[in-house]
């Protein structure tokens, strides 16, 4: 399965409303509170994304 790096959240959302998303897993290397992940998950559901994972930013 093809997994796309999504460098912020504005690259996300542009490509997931243009439904470059579909079917695909996404990886988020951008920092996301757990607001922002609750709404990620909507967008996961809305535009049929296959899997969604983060990395963990170390301060």
């Amino acid at each position: 399965m093809r997994t796309v790096i999504c460098n912020s959240i504005q690259s996300f959302w542009d490509m997931a409303e243009n439904q470059m998303l579909e079917g695909l897993n996404v990886h988020c290397v951008f920092p996301v509170s757990d607001n922002l992940k609750s709404l990620i998950e909507i967008y996961q559901q809305q535009y049929r994304i296959n899997q969604i994972s983060f990395s963990d930013v170390l301060n």
